[in-house]
């Protein structure tokens, strides 16, 4: 067995590499750029894709605030449930904290020994028609403890923004397959113990740890498959494997049809990690991390392999030739470069490294930054709070939930076809004011019309899971070369921030039933119609310096879209190759 590289000899290799270079897409070339072997990866890919893809909203079920009332004294014993006669009046009408008072002691449950005043309750009956525990019924997260139930989804999200960086450093560091198997491991292992939790503060601390093997989990089998498909297919392949994504959002909603105890739904979203543990001999190292920490000859093995099942030759010169430069072969794997690689191949790394006080220093890129900044963070909140907020829309909540999760397949399907030729802006600008308009409405619809609430919601995740597909895709052309890492790194810390958030927004239902679908429908707009101050990118030359991007998009007005008129090349920088792919 391969020993694990010590961090000198992990350096010493990436600085060998540097002299170790191939011709990545002259090999790509040679073997197709998604041939059979491509596919195979790639089907692969899909499944641990969809795996992940559980545990990320199964919050909704597993923390769901199911009907309570408090205990009453004199009348609640062992046999009596939620919907009792004489809630009508031990209890305050819509009040799950009180309980009225007893006229002195008595062992009476009669509407004459209760008082009109009010008494706090440390006890809870709950109603189990639909779920027969939650970690609300579990842990008595109500009333004073409400606030609580939705730190369980904040402390998932920040789990994905810690695990993204540091498996990511990992998976860098030790290979790819390393990265998914350490992953798996944590997501796993950390499911099962939150199922076994004796307190919700075990609970939560293990819901940190499968946010952070579901983000490394995610960013790790992406990258994977991108390094092994041609820059051809790329874009192709990223929306097939978001519909995966979906797939796997929606499963959680079936399982949660036939297993309605919170532990067990539990396990039953975070268990199957194990099952990647075999990608581990199933899947091949990339090529680039070979090449990269200076393990040529199992690279050379892995290309002769591919050949093989792809039936091609690959010309000895593109395996020999160590010293035709391709741009970085490092293959840096960050909360950044899985973005980045889905519409523009690797550029070659520039001398000095940039940062996000960069992006700040001029007027003209301060404006832009921060207004994709912005775009992140409503992108991610809306797309979790809608998640979250199926449980309050009314009707049948599975229905719901896996409706809402489904509608995100024809929203790629539709940005993949219309993302040219309505070009970055008027797409990403389109779906915000989508999402934003319905969500907006569906706040002001009376409750007896819940179908037409969540017929509106379904449009408005539409929207807002098309306009997260675009930004991608924008911000990557946004930035310049030089610090486009930085920039897109930027943008995801800043939707984590969004995530963190919306388990707390959607929670505010419980103040005002409509408020959540109204904040979400406001900030979609504001960024709807922020986007039109962003200039065109699409079939333009990206800029590559932050001074070349002080001239982009000065002849355009604020109202120029690409669908429209033909775009002007305005800077001598990078093609954008996106629009080609």
């Amino acid at each position: 067995m391969r020993t694990l590289l010590t961090h000198r000899e992990y350096f010493s290799r990436k600085n060998k590499a540097k002299f170790w270079t191939m011709d990545f897409e002259g090999i790509n070339d040679s073997l197709g750029h998604f041939g059979r072997y491509q596919k195979y990866v790639f089907s692969l890919a899909c499944i641990g894709f969809l795996i992940p893809a559980l545990s990320v909203v199964s919050i909704t079920f597993v923390g769901n605030p199911v009907k309570h009332r408090c205990v009453v004294p004199n009348c609640d014993d062992n046999s009596t449930y939620y919907n009792e006669m004489f809630t009508e009046w031990a209890i305050p009408e819509g009040d799950q904290c009180h309980v009225w008072a007893l006229v002195n002691i008595t062992d009476q449950c009669e509407p004459d020994v209760f008082l009109n005043t009010t008494t706090s309750c440390s006890q809870w009956v709950y109603d189990t028609s639909l779920f027969s525990a939650t970690t609300v019924t579990e842990f008595d997260l109500t009333c004073g403890k409400a606030w609580l139930r939705p730190l369980a989804g904040s402390i998932y999200m920040t789990g994905m923004l810690v695990g993204a960086i540091v498996i990511g450093d990992l998976a860098d560091r030790f290979g790819r397959k390393k990265g998914i198997l350490m992953s798996a491991l944590i997501q796993a292992v950390g499911g099962v113990i939150s199922a076994l939790s004796p307190d919700y503060y075990i609970f939560l601390l293990m819901k940190f740890f499968i946010g952070a093997g579901s983000s490394g989990l995610i960013l790790v089998i992406y990258v994977l498959a991108v390094e092994f498909i041609g820059v051809k297919w790329r874009t192709f392949c990223g929306i097939i494997i978001q519909i995966s994504f979906a797939l796997g959002e929606a499963m959680t909603g079936v399982l949660a049809v036939f297993i309605r105890d919170w532990r067990w739904l539990q396990v039953a979203v975070t268990a199957p990690a194990l099952l990647l543990i075999s990608f581990n001999w199933l899947m091949p190292e990339t090529i680039r991390w070979l090449v990269a920490v200076g393990r040529t000859d199992e690279a050379k093995m892995i290309i002769q392999r591919i050949a093989r099942a792809n039936n091609v030759d690959v010309p000895r010169h593109l395996l020999d030739n160590h010293n035709m430069e391709s741009g970085p072969v490092d293959g840096t794997l960050s909360l950044t470069s899985s973005n980045i690689e889905l519409v523009n191949e690797t550029r070659q790394e520039t001398k000095i490294k940039k940062t996000v006080i960069d992006l700040l220093r001029t007027p003209v890129m301060r404006m832009r930054s921060l207004n994709m900044f912005f775009c992140w963070v409503v992108c991610t909140l809306v797309y979790y709070g809608l998640s979250s907020t199926t449980i309050s829309l009314g009707g049948n909540i599975f229905v719901n939930f896996i409706a809402m999760m489904l509608v995100e397949i024809p929203s790629y399907v539709f940005t993949f076809l219309v993302l040219d030729r309505l070009g970055r802006k008027a797409s990403l600008s389109f779906m915000f004011l989508l999402g934003g308009v319905t969500c907006f409405i569906s706040g002001f619809i009376h409750e007896g019309s819940y179908w037409l609430v969540v017929v509106l919601s379904l449009f408005g995740k539409f929207g807002i899971s098309a306009a997260f597909a675009v930004v991608f895709i924008f911000s990557t052309e946004i930035f310049p070369t030089e610090c486009r890492s930085v920039g897109v790194g930027a943008c995801s810390m800043c939707a984590r921030l969004g995530g963190i958030l919306a388990p707390f927004i959607a929670s505010l239902a419980d103040i005002y039933k409509p408020l959540p679908l109204l904040i979400f429908g406001v900030l979609s707009l504001v960024s709807g119609c922020l986007t039109v101050f962003l200039p065109e990118t699409a079939g333009c030359e990206l800029p590559q310096t932050l001074q070349e991007s002080k001239a982009f998009g000065s002849d355009q007005s604020i109202w120029y879209f690409a669908c429209c008129s033909s775009c002007h090349k305005t800077s001598t920088g990078e093609e954008n190759v996106a629009a080609d792919v």
